[in-house]
């Protein structure tokens, strides 16, 4: 059971570079193994192997087979909720930093997208900005309220009114937010291009490698595959939604607490030869999330609201009633009866209980860290996590390194939990 992405189809048919050095087989030493090749582990590969760390990543499958290449390429700014929302359920201030965090990711991963193609490495990047669309008048009063208290922290968002809307969303939508900020790239050549960047500064990568287990020991840390192991000073364990599996193995099982597997689906269209939307757009509190390609095809994603139960899975196979729901959206929202579905695929994201990342040394090692449970807007902080990560292993001061501390699910008064069915969704799709 499964599904391969459009993405992924798509790099595989204009010929992906081959980065692996084959499986992890035999006895192996770095500095730092990473456990992961997804945009949290090939950022934090480049970020160390350009310090001068050796360091091997280690992958089950391929690099970008997990969400990082399943999801809607969504490269945007601040928080799954809305900025009003954050803003209550973090604080003014706390709300603010994570919205820079996600400013400084975007600056990040903009320059490295560069770097990727000068060396003639297209990440299908784009920058129009994206619109945050209400599905509902009260969804609408919302964005009212967010558009002022962004302009006062210094970020830039613009009010949509329904008339102004693309036309074909004006019958069933109230309005709009637009983030000029905000991009979008082509999910899988994403993180192959930050994977080339990553080995061209040193890092060696090892596929088809499932790890077995991780432990601490004297001199650092023991990762072990099917056929071989690493020893190394540090691990970095950026496998997102299996992070609570790894944790098991380090006497860290408090993650499956608060890190919770949930389906995304998604499908891409044909071709349309009509321009319908100049940027990405996501509604309904994120549940809805949808972009027209350059070459006219629609990638529609989201709408797990409908079916929560059927979604709360770890199953890569795109299933109905989700499936018809996209569909619908297409044919009957956007009024496209005629235009057919070519693509249909499923990932696997990550909800943390209180609907923030965790980025940092996992509490009770020494020598583990790990980056994950991004609630869905994973390109929102991986890059910028896996900075963080880097500077912390090496021992670096971080001005970040305090805003998604894992520890704080162990203090006394830890977040209260957020359902990943709740309205804390997904613009980015199975991320």
């Amino acid at each position: 059971m499964g599904s391969t992405s459009f993405w992924q189809a798509e790099l595989s048919a204009t010929g992906a570079p081959e980065l692996s050095s084959g499986a992890l087989r035999g006895v192996h030493e770095a500095d730092v193994a990473i456990v992961g090749a997804g945009v949290t582990g090939t950022a934090a590969a480049l970020w160390l192997a350009r310090a001068g760390a050796r360091v091997a990543v280690v992958e089950a499958r391929r690099i970008a087979a997990g969400a990082s290449g399943r999801n809607g390429g969504f490269l945007l700014c601040g928080t799954a909720t809305g900025y009003t929302t954050a803003s209550a359920t973090y604080g003014r201030e706390r709300a603010r930093r994570i919205w820079g965090y996600g400013v400084t990711n975007h600056a990040l991963a903009a320059a490295l997208v560069r770097e990727a193609h000068e060396l003639g490495w297209d990440c299908g990047y784009a920058r129009h900005g994206s619109l945050r669309v209400a599905a509902s008048a009260g969804e609408m009063e919302e964005l009212r309220q967010c558009v002022p208290l962004l302009l006062e922290d210094g970020w830039q968002a613009e009010l949509v009114e329904r008339d102004a809307l693309p036309v074909r969303l004006r019958a069933a939508y109230h309005g709009a937010a637009f983030y000029p900020a905000d991009g979008e790239v082509q999910p899988a050549r994403y993180v192959m291009g930050l994977a080339l960047l990553a080995q061209r500064a040193g890092a060696i990568f090892y596929g088809e490698s499932p790890v077995t287990d991780v432990s601490e020991t004297r001199g650092g840390v023991l990762v072990t595959s099917e056929l071989g192991s690493i020893q190394a000073r540090t691990a970095v364990l950026a496998t997102n939604a299996w992070l609570p599996e790894l944790g098991a193995r380090l006497n860290a099982s408090w993650l499956s607490s608060v890190l919770t597997p949930t389906r995304g689906q998604m499908l891409v269209t044909e071709p349309i030869p009509e321009r319908l939307f100049a940027c990405p757009c996501y509604a309904d509190e994120g549940y809805q999330y949808w972009r027209q390609l350059a070459d006219g095809r629609l990638a529609v994603g989201g709408w797990r609201n409908h079916s929560p139960a059927s979604e709360a899975v770890a199953d890569e196979t795109p299933a109905q009633p989700i499936q018809q729901r996209l569909a619908g959206f297409v044919h009957d929202t956007l009024g496209l009866a005629a235009t057919s579905v070519e693509h249909r695929w499923a990932g696997i994201m990550s909800f943390s209980r209180d609907g923030l990342p965790l980025v940092g040394r996992l509490p009770g090692t020494r020598h583990c860290y790990l980056a994950g449970g991004y609630t869905g807007h994973g390109n929102a902080y991986a890059v910028h996590a896996a900075h963080v990560l880097a500077a912390l292993i090496q021992g670096e001061q971080d001005p970040d390194a305090d805003l998604f501390d894992p520890a704080r699910f162990l203090a006394a008064d830890p977040p209260g939990p957020i359902d990943p069915n709740s309205k804390a969704g997904e613009p980015e799709g199975a991320q």
